[in-house]
Parts: C-alpha cells; structure tokens; sequence
C-alpha cells in the first residue's frame, strides 16, 4: 500500500556466452539475449493463439520450491576481473566463472542474475572455490533493472554504497534523499565454509526479479550455480496447480490474469516474515517479525513482496478474492483477515494494516477508509466461502466498526462521512479529509453488506436498519456531490471541481448512480480521464493539491469492473492498457503499486512491482467476462452471465465450498452457447446475450425462449439477454441462435 510521498517517511513506519572467455579490467559485457534463452511460453509472446484447455502454460509460479535463473544479464568487471563463462552461474556443477574483487565494494566486478520473472525467498550461491582470504561476497535484489542501481549515481547514489538494490528501506535512500549507507544488500558469509558449498542467504527478499553479486574487497570467489529457494506460499502445496483457472480468445487477457493471480501468490508468506517498522537507523532491511494476532503456524497475505510486507485492509480487498478464484488458499485469508480483526481499538474503529513494530496513538487512527475495507472483506469472505461460523465470530467487530463509521456520519448535519474531525484522513494515495462521494460510497455499500448479513443471521431489524441507512447515505450523496452540468461526481463537497475517478466508479458499483448517471459518469472517465497508460485518478486539466493525476491500480479496477458491468467493452480496453503496460517493463509477471503518467513507478526505486492490490483484472475476468459469480453465500446460489467484449470465447473453473463450477461460452456467427457445471446442492442463473436477429433460446435442447416471449417458468429478458433462472446443479448448455 503507498502513500503520499509527502508523507511516506512517517506513515510507511506504520502505515551469453558459450564457450569459456576471460574479461578484465573495466569494459562491461552485457550478454546477448540468446546467450541463455528464456523459456518462451504465451505469457510472454505475443503472438501466441489461445486454445481451448491449455491454461497451464499460462501459469507463472514455479513447480519447484528451488528456482533456477534464466539468464546472466551483466557481466562488469569495473575495477576487478571476471573469468571464466558468466553462464555458469546459472546451473550447479560443471565450470565455474571467477570473480576478482578491487580495493572496496566501489570497484567490484559485478554479475546480474535475472531469474526471468518476480520470484521471492533466500538466495543460494554454490562457491566452488575462493582465495586463502576471501573477500565478503554480498547480493543486492531488485525487481527491475530500471533501479538495480548499477551506475554509482543511480538511487541517489546507492550505486556507490549498493551496487544492484533498489531501496527497501524507507528510512535510507527514499527517492530525492541521498542513499549514505547499504541497508539493502544481504551478506552471504564465506568465513569458516569448507568449499566447495552452497551458502543460503539467512536474510529474505520478497521479492525480486535480479540479484547481483559482488565483492567487498581484494580476493577471488568462484561461483558455479545461483538459485533461489523459493518461500513465497509456504502452505501451497502445489504451487502452479490452480484450483480455478481462467482462458479466452484474447492471449493479452490471459496474462494478465495469470499475472494477477501470481502477484497475490508471491505476497503470501508465513505470518512470521513481516517487515517491523519503523527501522532503527542504518538498520539493514529484513523481513522476520510476526504478524500480531495471526496463527503462526498460518500464512498471511501480505501488500507486497518487497514492501511494505504487512497486512492492509485496502489491498485485501483486492487479494482475497483474487485468492479464491485462483489458488483458493482460505487458510491465509482467513488468517489474514482475523488478525486484522483481533487489533480492533475499543471505540470500533479497526486500523489501516497490521500493526507490527512500535506505533502511537496517532498512528494507529490514521486513514478511516479502511474501516470500510474491513466490513467489505469480511463480508466478501463470507458471500465467497459461506463461512457462518467465522462470520459469527466476528460479527461483534463488524457491528462495532459500523457503528464507529455511523458516529462518523452523524457528526454532520448533512448526513455525510468526513474524517477530518476524528483525525482518520488519508486514503490508499492521497490526503483529503472532506465529505467526499467515494469513501461515502463505500459506507454505502458496507451497509447494504452488512444488511445482507444481518439478514443471514436472521436479525430482521438489523438487516432493515442497515438497508434504511444505506438508502439515506445513497440519497445524499446523489443530492449534494452529482453534478449534473459536467455528468459526474465531485470530489466532495470542498472540492466540487474535480471528479475523481474512484468517487465515479465507486458510485457506479456501490449502485449509486442510476442507469443515466451511471452511463455519463463513465463517459466522464473516457473523456477527460483516459490518457495513454489507462485512467488517471483525476483529469490532468483538474489537478487539486489533495488529489494529483496519477494512475492508481485500486480505482482502475473499480473502473474496469463498472464499466464491464454496464455492458461497456471499453473495461477490457482499459485492461489490456493499463496492466498491459505493465507487463511489458520489468518485472513482467506482476503488478505495480501505483504509475506516474509518464508510465514509470510512482516511487521509483522504492515502488513494490508486485503489489496484490493491482490484481483486480483476476477478478474481474472471471466474474464479468465469465461471467461466474456468487449470489449466496459460499455459492449457493451462483449467476453466469457472460460478457463477450468482442471475444470469441472464454472458458474458467471457480473454485467453491462444494465443488468447482465449470464455464465456457462460445460465440460462432449468431449463434451463443454456455456451458456449465454447477457442484451438488446449488442453483442459479444462467443467461445468453441476445439481439435482434436472435430466434430462440434451448436450455438442454428445450426451447425456453423464442420470438421475443419466455416459453418457460423462469425465463425473462431485458433485451440484452435472456435468463433462466433457478437451474439446478449438474450439466447445462444454454445456447441462443
């Protein structure tokens, strides 16, 4: 989770070559691509045609916990020497290459490894041989070569002190501050090995893409293999055997939700390797402190695998039901999500991230969204899983968190929510404290949340209250923050004249805005929002000192799924734009906390590039494109209703409680045939798209739909599609022609 660089230093604290060959002295050999070939595969070709049941290629996690490089990327001797084939670093046995360090660390011979894709964990060096007094062999990481810091001035000079990190540490080196002291780089101790041997780094990196070796001092190390133990996920099994897949006719689409997917995987990790902040000065980054109040025999999903790596409310949002649809790993989210309800203060208001290190009381109130976060994940978990024991247990905190944002709300005469009064500003990129549409639409739809559950619970009163409520926050916020003349949401009421595109998109999909509002709220993004990476959060004609232009995956998700949701196939252009982009500069396989507007990280070298808030497109391909969602809790009851989005077809498995649901829809001339397999115990909605040169709907080769009229008991139309519902479980092919 970022925040503002204004204020990041006080709130992150909580908040080749095939034959041998010898080079020397100070030219810098960057081998060839071909030299040590990547594995091609889909997810990286583009040119690549999908087919029908071949999903696992997509897959980017490792079938092994042992991770080997793909590739030396760099070869410097600088000031020292390097013999032998840089290429054999990347297998163990066999020949070795020799590195000859120089009088510091300055002047070290540098080798790159690039493992070809963000992996995470401790590295391995196998050390064949080294000087009767061996220099201290050191590794620098980084997820992109953008910021490995291989110049001395680069970082800020970091390339002086660390030569290959990007910064981890927020208190040494944050971008525009001068980088005085390697708080990054990881020892690999030599001292009292008998070599030959492979020496693990004892100090974990979450994530990464390069590592680079030097030398700190005089002597030589010869390596013979580079490989990384691979941690990410410690309670997968089956690291690349997905319980819920999704495949379409669009190869960028794919990758994208294989990419999504893996991003969430490489921030899940044992409860017991979180970052502790704050650091203590020129203390060295690590990440080995427990998360309080999670099982530490249980992992937990962390925001990133570089940093912060803790627990947020915001990014769980996204991660969980990227989890489900994926590796379906209930036991991190629950673990995840229970920790954070467990540190609950006693007024109800619940705490942005998981508090681990030293905080004050001021810290811990900071950025009151997230208490809304907190009520929509617990309500996800339980609508994704049907979990009525764990919802029960925490109902006491939902209801207490409620209550605290109802106090909230009720300061102001006008009925909205502002946080300026409590101390609880902040958002997931910015500062403002007003009566804005888009934290007021997420209380919005929490009450709606939690009116559903109520109602489960069978509290009829409740579940009434909470749905009144819901209908008054909805009222005013149409009443005081719609502008009809510019056709969108203000910012707030103190700031009228910006329309951001998370009060925009979030008015949309917390039901909001109505079908005319709805419609020219998001030709408000596509006019004055869309640049050339994806969706700004605010129109650079409209820049406010709260809220600056940038892109902010959190919001883009929002976006993407409203638009989808409305019928607009501009989402899944959104999509290939904006993640697209990403995927195509380091590290290629995950996605970025946050993007300036001239497509480069918003924190340069101490951005997280793996970053599972950014995974919303996982989720929304599978529930809009797809189409498979859950209308009761733990898929009791389920909709497929597809989008075709100008695809040909589109086929998934969703993971549930009994069993996985099984989808596919083909589209061939005019005609339109879903397929699905519901487990044992549900029922749901099916439904086709239609047009006007549409004749009939079979359901099972019965005709349920012809000329305009239903023919059968539960079939309706809008126009767009028909329906059928209560379908019970087993095999179904709904086909329109």
């Amino acid at each position: 989770m970022m925040v503002p660089p204004t204020t990041a230093r006080r709130s992150l604290a909580r908040a080749a070559i095939a034959v041998a060959l010898t080079v020397s002295g100070t030219a810098s050999l960057a081998l060839p691509a071909s030299a040590a070939p990547h594995p091609r595969g889909p997810w990286q070709d583009a040119s690549y045609t999908p087919h029908q049941g071949q999903w696992r290629p997509y897959v980017l996690s490792p079938s092994s916990r042992t991770v080997r490089p793909a590739k030396v990327y760099k070869a410097d001797p600088r000031q020292g020497r390097i013999d032998g084939s840089p290429e054999a670093a990347l297998r163990d046995g066999g020949g070795s290459v020799r590195l000859t360090g120089a009088a510091d660390r300055t002047g070290s011979p540098l080798l790159v490894i690039d493992f070809g894709k963000e992996v995470a964990g401790h590295l391995k060096v196998r050390v064949k041989g080294a000087s009767s007094t061996p220099p201290k062999l050191r590794a620098c990481f980084s997820e992109s070569i953008r910021y490995a810091a291989l110049t001395p001035d680069a970082n800020d000079g970091e390339g002086k002190i660390a030569p290959g990190c990007d910064t981890a540490n927020i208190w040494n080196g944050f971008p525009g501050q001068p980088y005085t002291q390697d708080t990054d780089s990881h020892a690999l101790p030599l001292d009292g090995k008998k070599l030959p041997a492979t020496i693990r780094d004892g100090v974990l990196r979450g994530g990464f893409r390069y590592a680079t070796l030097f030398l700190d001092g005089p002597g030589t190390v010869d390596i013979d293999g580079v490989s990384v133990d691979f941690t990410a996920a410690p309670n997968q099994r089956d690291l690349d055997g997905y319980q819920g897949h999704f495949l379409s006719s669009d190869n960028e689409l794919n990758k994208i939700w294989y990419a999504g997917a893996y991003t969430v995987q490489v921030n899940t990790g044992a409860s017991n390797t979180a970052k502790s902040w704050p650091y203590a000065a020129g203390e060295g980054d690590h990440a080995d402190a427990q998360v309080p109040f999670a099982d530490p025999k249980k992992s937990v999903i962390y925001d990133g695998g570089k940093r912060d790596r803790i627990v947020w409310q915001g990014d769980l949002a996204v991660q969980a039901p990227v989890t489900y649809l994926s590796t379906n790993d209930l036991e991190a989210v629950d673990n995840s999500l229970s920790s954070l309800a467990s540190q609950q203060l006693p007024d109800g208001f619940m705490p942005a991230e998981s508090q681990v290190g030293q905080h004050n009381a001021d810290e811990l109130r900071t950025y009151g969204e997230y208490v809304t976060w907190f009520v929509n994940n617990m309500y996800e978990h339980w609508l994704y899983t049907g979990d009525r024991g764990y919802l029960d247990k925490w109902w006491p905190q939902l209801t207490k968190a409620t209550a605290w944002l109802e106090s909230v709300r009720a300061k102001d005469d006008k009925g909205l929510i502002a946080f300026g009064d409590v101390g609880s500003c902040g958002h997931y990129g910015y500062s403002d404290c007003g009566h804005e549409t888009y934290v007021n639409a997420l209380y919005a739809r929490n009450l709606t949340q939690m009116a559903a559950m109520a109602k489960a619970r069978g509290d009829a009163p409740a579940a009434t209250t909470y749905g009144d409520r819901s209908a008054t926050v909805k009222k005013a916020i149409n009443d005081q923050l719609w502008d009809e003349k510019a056709g969108a949401y203000r910012l707030s009421r103190e700031i009228p004249g910006a329309y951001p595109q998370d009060a925009n998109a979030t008015a949309v999909l917390a039901g909001i805005a109505d079908g005319g509002r709805a419609t020219r709220a998001l030709a408000y993004l596509r006019k004055n929002n869309w640049s050339q990476y994806g969706s700004l959060t605010v129109s650079q004609s409209t820049p406010n000192a709260s809220l600056p232009p940038f892109y902010a995956p959190l919001p883009s998700s929002f976006e993407t799924d409203a638009r989808l949701g409305t019928g607009d196939a501009s989402g899944l252009d959104l999509i290939r734009t904006f993640w697209g982009h990403q995927l195509r500069q380091d590290p290629g396989s995950t996605f970025w906390e946050h993007m300036q507007p001239d497509g480069t990280p918003n924190l340069k070298q101490f951005s997280s590039l793996a970053h599972g808030w950014a995974s919303g497109p996982t989720v929304t391909l599978t529930t809009r494109v797809l189409g498979v969602q859950p209308t009761g809790p733990g898929y009791s009851s389920w909709a497929v209703v597809p989008f075709t989005g100008g695809l040909k077809w589109a086929e998934g498995t969703v993971p549930t409680p009994r069993g996985a649901i099984a989808a596919s829809w083909r589209t061939t001339g005019h005609t339109f045939r879903l397929d699905v397999t519901a487990p044992r115990g549900t029922s749901g909605r099916l439904a086709v798209p239609v047009g006007s040169s549409t004749s009939r709907v079979t359901l099972d080769g019965r005709t349920v739909w012809a000329h305009g009229k239903a023919t059968a008991r539960g079939v309706t139309s809008d126009g767009k599609y028909v329906y059928v519902d209560g379908a019970p479980s087993g095999r179904h092919t709904l086909t329109a022609e």
